[in-house]
């Protein structure tokens, strides 16, 4: 590829991450303070809504909409072309397809942010947009085996932050010097955090589509909702909300420092590369 168009990939990855942490600072922003107040969670669509109700609200709504598209094209050049060096083994092709899932579940936010931005605050549906496309898929033939699909690769997600956490796989992204060594509890714990969530709307959607319950699907509003009805409901809601924002730490980090694999090549020193 010409230097243009790594350039173009460059920012397209770093503006994608941008929108992607300004949308999980708010969402665990909005959780924590639930918590510590008494109100509700919000999930990423409450996220925007939230945006647009601020001065200027429709200008960082915009913005946010094209960071997330910009976080999209990203993806889908990145898995179609293999910017991560994943392979053209088994592995490689499902981390590449999880890639590009990842980039069409971010379109879907970037087009619920324009439709906030034509027809206002609480023009979108929330969390019931799970439930919606549940109900919708399960309507043609194959529809609870796409659904059950959808929820063993939520989980799949949740398992694959749970180890990146773990072992702090992160660290072979980030250009060595990069990230302060105060910023990677803050990171690591968010990563776990961004994981548990996952876990339980994973859960839900596979329990939707095995049992062909549409109104069982949720997204991350409605588990943390689901968090804060348990026992110690408010000190989880605290914790994730603040895991989330941890998350939101990461997606910063990555948008400062990370590199694109195969176009940084072998000579440059990551934050996993061996000491000389």
């Amino acid at each position: 590829m010409t230097d243009h168009a790594n350039t173009a990939i460059e920012w397209l990855m770093r503006a994608g991450y941008g929108a992607r942490g300004v949308v999980y600072l708010i969402v665990g922003g909005l959780a924590f303070f639930a918590a510590l107040n008494g109100g509700e969670a919000e999930g990423t669509s409450g996220a925007l809504n939230f945006l647009i109700r601020q001065p200027l609200g429709s200008i960082l709504l915009g913005v946010t909409a094209a960071g997330l598209f910009a976080y999209t094209l990203w993806r889908l050049v990145d898995g179609v072309l293999d910017l991560e060096n994943e392979g053209d083994d088994l592995e490689g092709y499902a981390n590449r397809a999880g890639q590009i899932m990842s980039g069409l579940t971010h379109a879907a936010l970037g087009i619920s942010a324009i439709i906030i931005l034509m027809k206002g605050a609480q023009a979108s549906g929330g969390d019931s947009s799970a439930e919606n496309w549940s109900a919708t898929l399960m309507q043609h033939p194959a529809g609870r085996l796409i659904v059950i699909a959808a929820g063993i690769t939520t989980l799949s997600v949740a398992i694959y932050l749970f180890i990146k956490s773990w072992k702090a796989a992160y660290r072979k992204d980030i250009v060595r010097k990069g990230m302060a060594p105060k910023l990677e509890p803050a990171v690591r714990f968010g990563l776990a955090a961004h994981g548990f969530v996952l876990l339980i709307v994973g859960g839900l959607i596979l329990w939707a589509g095995i049992s062909a319950n549409p109104e069982r699907a949720a997204g991350l509003g409605e588990a943390l909702r689901i968090l804060e009805t348990q026992a110690f409901g408010r000190i989880l809601l605290a914790l994730a909300g603040a895991g989330l924002a941890g998350f939101a730490v990461y997606c910063f980090v990555m948008a400062r420092y990370r590199i694109v694999p195969r176009l940084a090549g072998d000579t440059l020193k990551t934050l996993a590369s061996p000491t000389s």
